[in-house]
Formats: C-alpha cells, sequence, structure tokens
C-alpha cells in the first residue's frame, strides 16, 4: 500500500521538514521484520484511510473491508531511502505502504 502523504502538516510552510523528522523517528522506533499495528482513523475515498501508526497519522490504501476504528496489522518491509509497509490484516491484497 502506498502513503500518499502524512496527514495536515504535509501542506504549508515547514510541511516537508516535518515529514522528514516524523520518517526518522519511524525509522529510528523500527526494524525490518518487525510487525506493527496501525489502526483505521477515518476514509479519505474508497480504499484510501487516515492510519494512525505509532501516534503518527498517515494516509495509505487499506482494504476496503477495514472498519474506522479497528486495527490493522503491517509487517514492516524497508526503511531506506522509502519506508514500506506491507498490510497483514485483511484481505491480502499485495500492496506496500510508502512513508
Amino acid at each position: 500500500m502506498r502513503i500518499r502523504g502524512h496527514g495536515s502538516s504535509s501542506t504549508g510552510f515547514g510541511g516537508q521538514r516535518q515529514d522528514s523528522e516524523r520518517s526518522e523517528r519511524f525509522r529510528k522506533a523500527h526494524r525490518v521484520g518487525q510487525k506493527v499495528r496501525g489502526m483505521v482513523q477515518e476514509w479519505q475515498s474508497p480504499g484510501l484511510a487516515w492510519v494512525e501508526i505509532d501516534g503518527q497519522r498517515l494516509l495509505a490504501q487499506v482494504s476496503q473491508d477495514a472498519l474506522l476504528g479497528r486495527e490493522r496489522l503491517f509487517l514492516v518491509m524497508k526503511l531506506s531511502p522509502e519506508i514500506v509497509l506491507r498490510e497483514l490484516s485483511g484481505k491480502p491484497t499485495g500492496l506496500d505502504v510508502v512513508v
């Protein structure tokens, strides 16, 4: 699944810096092969939802069977140069999250 943005901080002055800091915090806190949980916060459009992972709100493609307020499980596939997470819960989609 691919991340489309990083919440409201991705727009306006300083948005890229905040996104970079957020990505760096995620890299320091996680390792490849680690499973992380994220909670679906709200739908942006069909298959695209705001997901909170470790206090970070990310816009990601999520299985359409995901319910608001429910946790989804992700596997950390890569941390560099991009953060790539694979959704493990729900129906297998083969899509990756890129932070």
